[in-house]
């Protein structure tokens, strides 16, 4: 995966004459040094990726059987996320009417609002807020406090019930060294973000950002 990856990308660079000798585009470059930086900004394309396409071309996973802390006297509680989680796909806790497909960071305005009951996501319009809590975890015979980030969820009736009926995520890629796999669908279009970020390094802002547009109009 790791090199045919690689092969696109430059293929795509090539086409817009990043090896023409007659240019000066690149000066002192090669292609060496060229498929360095394709790897160096591979997981910044790949963010940049998962901000402008569906979540279909991604890979997406389930953490429902995680830790679940509920609070069912107050209707709330909260969900720990895993350690490779990137982005919320959808989260839906049974009783809900929909599922929540934004996760909230715990600064914004909204997040402060579930504090108070009345003014709190419900069944109709869940919340889901990014927080972080330390969790128990037991090491051998000793018991630690580690911090780990989690879905603060809003809400439930008082005295339902907590059960989660839906619970994905996008996890982050690792590096393109570890040859992720990338889904067909997300193949050439992260190609050309990975093309349009090398340009960016070589200080070629019009023909990256023409890549970059490239990248949502061969969406299928």
């Amino acid at each position: 995966m790791k090199a045919k990856f690689i092969a696109r990308v430059m293929q795509i660079m090539n086409e817009l004459g990043w090896n023409d000798t007659e240019s000066n585009a690149f000066i002192g470059s090669d292609t060496t040094k060229v498929k360095g930086h394709i790897e160096s900004v591979f997981v910044d394309a790949w963010r940049k990726a998962v901000n402008m396409l569906p979540k279909t071309y991604f890979t997406i996973n389930d953490f429902s059987n995680h830790k679940l802390v509920p609070d069912v006297p107050m209707g709330t509680g909260y969900i720990v996320l895993p350690e490779d989680f990137y982005i919320l796909a959808s989260f839906k806790m049974k009783g809900w009417q929909v599922a929540a497909e934004t996760l909230i960071d715990s600064s914004d305005p909204i997040a402060r609002i579930q504090a108070n009951e009345y003014t709190r996501g419900n069944v109709v319009r869940p919340v889901c807020v990014l927080n972080s809590k330390g969790i128990k975890e037991r090491i051998g015979e000793n018991i630690t406090l580690a911090a780990k980030n989690v879905i603060e969820y809003y809400s439930l009736p008082k005295g339902y019930k907590h059960i989660v009926e839906e619970a994905l995520y996008i996890p982050l890629i690792p590096t393109l060294d570890n040859e992720p796999r990338l889904s067909d669908k997300l193949f050439v279009p992260l190609a050309y973000l990975c093309a349009s970020q090398v340009f960016y390094i070589f200080e070629k802002p019009d023909i990256a950002q023409v890549l970059e547009n490239k990248a949502t109009e061969i969406i299928h």
